[in-house]
């Protein structure tokens, strides 16, 4: 044989078992992506994380296979003591799992992968998962009640005396007499009687 043909026929063999290696490059029929990228749960309490799923449009066969998948598995990694996560059978577009925690989960921050499978494709995104510890309780207020105010003494009761005089120096003087005897001032006039000016003083003091 000549070594041309030879030449040829190596080339054609190593040619052929190419094709089964370009084979396996294959192209992913979907994508996925993970919302939000940290999820924060509260000891006790829930979140979700939204996952979606885009089958691939830059090739036909791809989209294709991706359109005809009745299901998408999901697969979640360990996660921190006292909290799971519920997932159901994906479909394309946005899937919704929820995260839970108990009252007594490990508080921290914690990288959780999401793994999407379907046919050939196999998906993975990461999101951080962020457990917080329950507030302490608001401490109870003690309301005091205003204090009660005593009750009221008897009303005082007053006896009262009139003063008349003629002159300011007789008022006066009478004046202070009284004032002796716990008389107090409350007002002064003056009245006309006949031609004469009279001063009139009012007093009182509590009776005896």
């Amino acid at each position: 044989m000549p070594r041309s043909i030879k030449y040829i026929s190596a080339l054609l063999f190593f040619l052929a078992g190419l094709k089964p290696i370009a084979a396996q490059s294959l192209v992913p029929e979907f994508f996925i992506a993970v919302s939000p990228s940290v999820v924060t749960v509260v000891q006790g309490e829930h979140a979700s994380l939204t996952v979606t799923i885009t089958c691939n449009t830059s090739s036909f066969i791809a989209l294709a296979d991706c359109n005809a998948r009745p299901e998408f598995d999901f697969y979640l990694s360990d996660f921190p003591d006292g909290t799971n996560a519920q997932t159901a059978a994906g479909r394309i577009g946005a899937n919704t799992i929820s995260i839970s925690a108990s009252s007594e989960a490990r508080a921290g921050s914690f990288p959780v992968h999401v793994t999407v499978l379907a046919g050939d494709t196999e998906q993975v995104q990461t999101f951080v998962l962020n457990v917080r510890e329950r507030p302490a309780p608001a401490p109870v207020t003690h309301v005091v009640p205003p204090p009660v105010a005593a009750p009221a003494g008897p009303a005082q009761i007053w006896e009262h005396h009139v003063l008349v005089a003629k002159t300011p120096e007789e008022f006066d003087r009478k004046a202070n007499d009284l004032g002796q005897d716990s008389w107090e001032l409350v007002s002064v006039i003056t009245r006309q009687n006949g031609h004469v000016t009279e001063l009139v003083g009012f007093f009182k003091r509590p009776k005896r």
